[in-house]
């Protein structure tokens, strides 16, 4: 099916997952650009030609897409010149709470689609429900065809090539459905493996890429509050992975039990008691001893329980030992030391940022924005903390490190005068007196003006007594 898809700029991110839902196993040809127009004819008579070309117009109803003068408009005053009445042409989605008055009569004269949850899950299904009729018309083509082939004496393929035959359209089904659950849209490729799956349920590459898109959605996981929980997918997905791993060995079994352990931190995590990861991780490297996923899903186990740091420690440092998916590790080993919320985490993870510079890893914005509040500012800021954090402190790289996660000419304006104020506590903790002293009393010329900075008095505390 030919799809134009109509929609305001502010929506561009949704329309670009539906039409690579759309899209993905071959199936609708679409047409989402206005850029994609032919140059060299007016704009107007190339959009008419995109809209005359197509089966079906998708409009994403938005504030923005019914306002006066937008575009999405002028395509859909084309499309009611080609159809006088909407109805099996035109499919309105709303992706915004948009006013029904604000909604032109030609789109609410069909029922407009309002998801209740993933948009483009239920917008590429309502779509492919419109579909059944042509579908049914090509299965009745199809058996024509084959009652033909057998009137001639065509019939007869090998078993050997049927399983060719199946083996190449389960392969392609597999592609279709892994290219969604790479762009994150794990539920929709999960319908689509469960869909192949009942098609050739013999084939197991189909069932292994279901499992590896079962164990990326459990590590990516994210939920929509008041629409589902984390207990909700685990169920859909744990007895997939319970099965590829009974009959799996090596690697593959150690990955597959790991993220089992991992599907019950989640749901002991909601509150679902009696799950134990740990007797899954164990069961992971009694199959491989290094397995990365086992020892890092491990290691964030212990911290998030309240246990050792040191036991967390020795399972990341397997894990990252294993060279396998490293900026996960480092993920999950974050998210263990700035959840801890104590001293000791605090200066580990300041540590381990530290390795990541002179290893040439890197951080995102995300995770330094992290970094900045739970480490620096709640160690380095006056209070109980600051004392026991800055004899963690002693290593004389963490300045460097501290202006490899914040160089001082890209510092926001609000954070200024606390990034010079952390820098010179770390210049001071790693024992560099003269240039933590020299920063302090620049600091402190310039809060002086501003006698109601709360960095004022601490800074001439330090330059006290580092001045003793």
């Amino acid at each position: 099916m030919r799809i134009f898809i109509s929609y305001s700029s502010k929506y561009r991110e949704i329309c670009e997952r539906i039409q690579l839902a759309l899209e993905a196993d071959g199936r609708h040809e679409v047409f989402v650009d206005r850029s994609e127009l032919q140059p060299g004819k007016p704009f107007d008579e190339r959009l008419r030609e995109g809209i005359d070309q197509c089966d079906l117009l998708l409009f994403l109803i938005s504030p923005e897409s019914v306002a006066p003068g937008s575009y999405a408009l002028a395509e859909m005053s084309i499309a009611k010149a080609r159809w006088r009445h909407p109805g099996g042409h035109v499919l309105p989605v709303k992706v915004a709470p948009t006013p029904k008055e604000a909604i032109p009569a030609y789109l609410r004269a069909v029922t407009i689609l309002e998801p209740q949850g993933d948009v483009v899950a239920e917008t590429v299904a309502a779509i492919d429900t419109a579909r059944q009729p042509v579908r049914a018309w090509r299965a009745l083509a199809l058996l024509a065809g084959i009652a033909l082939a057998v009137g001639l004496g065509l019939a007869g393929y090998s078993q050997w090539q049927k399983q060719r035959l199946a083996q190449a359209e389960a392969a392609t089904l597999a592609a279709t459905a892994q290219q969604l659950c790479e762009s994150k849209d794990h539920a929709l490729a999960w319908q689509r493996y469960d869909e192949a799956i009942s098609r050739y349920p013999d084939q197991l590459s189909l069932r292994q890429a279901r499992e590896d898109c079962g164990m990326r959605w459990l590590r990516e996981i994210r939920v929509r509050e008041g629409k589902e929980t984390f207990t909700d997918i685990v169920n859909r997905v744990l007895p997939v992975l319970a099965e590829g791993a009974t009959n799996a060995k090596g690697q593959r079994a150690a990955d597959l039990y790991a993220h089992m352990g991992w599907a019950n931190f989640l749901r002991n995590r909601e509150g679902a008691g009696g799950h134990d990861p740990q007797a899954s991780y164990q069961k992971a490297l009694g199959e491989e001893a290094s397995n990365v996923y086992a020892h890092a899903m491990w290691g964030h186990n212990i911290l998030f329980k309240g246990g050792t740091l040191e036991s967390a420690k020795q399972h990341f440092a397997s894990a990252l030992a294993s060279s396998r998916e490293r900026p996960y590790v480092r993920d999950l080993q974050f998210a263990a030391l700035l959840n801890s919320m104590e001293s000791s985490t605090e200066i580990e993870a300041a540590r381990v940022a530290g390795e990541m510079r002179k290893a040439g890893e890197q951080i995102d914005e995300r995770l330094r924005d992290r970094i900045w509040t739970y480490v620096y500012y709640a160690g380095l800021m006056p209070g109980s903390r600051r004392t026991s954090f800055m004899a963690g402190m002693r290593d004389p790289d963490a300045p460097v490190t501290f202006a490899w996660l914040y160089p001082e000419n890209q510092v926001r304006e609000d954070r200024r005068n606390l990034w010079r104020f952390f820098m010179a506590s770390l210049e001071q903790a790693a024992g560099e007196k003269d240039a933590a002293l020299a920063r302090y009393e620049a600091l402190r010329a310039d809060l002086q003006r501003d006698r109601l900075s709360r960095l004022l008095e601490p800074t001439i505390a330090a330059i006290k007594q580092l001045r003793s």
